[in-house]
């Protein structure tokens, strides 16, 4: 048999002790920190567009893609991919992440731009960069983490505006639009770096 008094006592104690201290973390818990959720880290590239990681810039038979307006070309502040066979044969082709990373913007941009999409990534050194895909015709996915070649959009012509194709850029930190869709061509390019040679440079390669 129990005893009434001890009972009694007891659950005067312990309400006591609840009150001075308060929750008391379950075993192994930390009640000063919450613990930081892991960063996806982009740790190889690939290309956002055909069916393989790789492609040339070329317009040749290795692949369907060339690269129809370079990095810097008449101020270009990207690189604007089309398929070998020309026109709108391009439009609704897949775009693909680059690599991993956490989208930060996807709508429609307005005139010049239709829909866009960028991604930051982090790469093995804490460094972080910008990828944006712009022209879209259809935007696939608009927040959260992607995994490097999963399946983000549609090529696009925005909104009538140009033949179908894949408007890439690539931007570090200290881009002037960094965080924002920007104008797509400028003089002034400090801060961005050229698409292709950026991938080719971190890809995986093939064994």
């Amino acid at each position: 048999m129990f005893d009434r008094r001890f009972t009694t006592t007891t659950l005067v104690c312990l309400s006591a002790l609840s009150f001075a201290c308060g929750t008391i973390p379950a075993s192994g818990e930390d009640s000063g920190t919450v613990a930081e959720e892991p960063v996806l880290v982009a740790d190889s590239f690939a290309y956002p567009i055909s069916p393989t990681e790789f492609v040339t810039q070329a317009k040749d038979k290795k692949d369907e893609w060339y690269n129809a307006l370079d990095f810097r070309e008449d101020n270009h502040l990207g690189e604007d991919w089309n398929k070998n066979s020309g026109g709108n044969t391009d439009c609704g082709e897949p775009v693909h992440a680059i690599a991993n990373g956490v989208i930060t913007y996807a709508a429609d941009a307005g005139p010049g731009w239709g829909n866009v999409i960028t991604v930051t990534h982090t790469l093995p050194d804490g460094k972080k960069v910008q990828s944006l895909y712009g022209h879209l015709q259809e935007i696939l996915k608009t927040s959260g983490e992607v995994k490097k070649r999963e399946l983000i959009g549609k090529i696009g012509n925005a909104n009538g505006r140009y033949l179908c194709h894949l408007h890439l850029e690539l931007r570090e930190r200290d881009a002037s639009d960094w965080d924002k869709v920007g104008g797509g061509y400028s003089d002034e390019s400090s801060g961005w770096v050229d698409p292709s040679d950026f991938i080719d440079e971190r890809r995986k390669q093939e064994r």
